[in-house]
């Protein structure tokens, strides 16, 4: 999932560096929301730690 995030912004800036804007915006927002639910994913997730 990680890889994914990178994935995306390395395209968005590429675009960027292109000129496409509007592409690179929307990678850039689709990055943002992937990597904030993949956070949440982690910082709710319960650890099984028997101790």
């Amino acid at each position: 999932m990680m890889s994914l995030i990178f994935l995306l912004l390395f395209f968005a800036m590429l675009c960027a560096f292109s000129g496409k804007k509007n592409s690179s915006y929307t990678l850039f927002t689709a990055s943002v929301i992937i990597g904030l639910f993949w956070f949440h994913h982690h910082a709710t997730d319960s650890l099984s730690i028997l101790l």
